[in-house]
């Protein structure tokens, strides 16, 4: 695993998705060490030299794909706390911060199959991983189950029908808690995404910390084996 490094970056693009969700494109201003899909890195605002601490940060998943990390390093945030709100705020097209990476253990072994659980923004660890199997045309069996409250909060679309389109083993399942517009209304439901699964696949669960625990709790007591299960606990 890369040794983590500290890299000043400019912003090259800002993507609002909604009033609270916004995704950023940053060119790296220096070398960019290996990382794998699933990994993260830290954003600091204030300026930072080497002779001096680490200024304060948080981390984010790396959307990007690997092979994009010489060019660009993308994040999704979503605007919730103080700092948060000061990255909404500051950052610019043009804007330079601090980008410190890699980091984290929520990683995907491509031998196996992965059932891949995500609840609103908790998509974002997902996408380093699609855009991976995308350009290297995967038959990874990867099924997607994705919950969002309204239709506004259904992310990445051209990026997830790409996949659906091209990658010979991809499902997705969307559920939508006030509309029909993706074939399912309601709540992602533990008890059905398991009835699914087959080949004892690894299980992965992002979101809001309360939809964590259900889900973790649910697929133990039907039978999964707790290592079988891995969450990435941003709430």
């Amino acid at each position: 695993m890369a040794n983590p490094v500290k890299i000043k970056a400019i912003v090259a693009s800002v993507i609002k998705h909604t009033d609270s969700v916004v995704s950023y494109i940053f060119v790296p201003q220096g070398r960019v060490p290996k990382f794998r899909a699933g990994q993260f890195l830290h954003i600091a605002l204030d300026e930072y030299h080497p002779n001096t601490q680490w200024p304060e940060s948080r981390v984010f998943s790396i959307a990007s794909s690997p092979s994009e990390r010489v060019s660009e390093l993308a994040v999704t945030i979503s605007v919730k706390g103080r700092f948060t709100e000061r990255i909404f705020q500051t950052l610019k097209e043009g804007s330079e911060c601090w980008l410190k990476l890699p980091y984290g253990e929520f990683l995907f072994p491509s031998a196996k199959h992965l059932i891949l659980i995500a609840g609103g923004v908790g998509i974002t660890p997902y996408l380093s991983l699609l855009r991976q199997m995308l350009e290297e045309q995967s038959q990874q069996r990867v099924w997607l189950y994705y919950g969002v409250r309204s239709e506004e909060l259904y992310l990445f679309g051209d990026l997830l029908s790409r996949c659906e389109a091209e990658l010979l083993n991809f499902r997705m399942k969307v559920y939508c808690e006030n509309s029909l517009a993706f074939g399912h209304q309601g709540v992602l439901d533990s008890d059905d995404i398991f009835a699914t699964a087959t080949e004892n696949p690894l299980f992965y669960c992002s979101g809001p910390l309360e939809m964590i625990t259900k889900f973790k709790g649910r697929l133990c007591d039907l039978g999964v084996d707790k290592h079988s299960i891995r969450v990435d606990d941003w709430g």
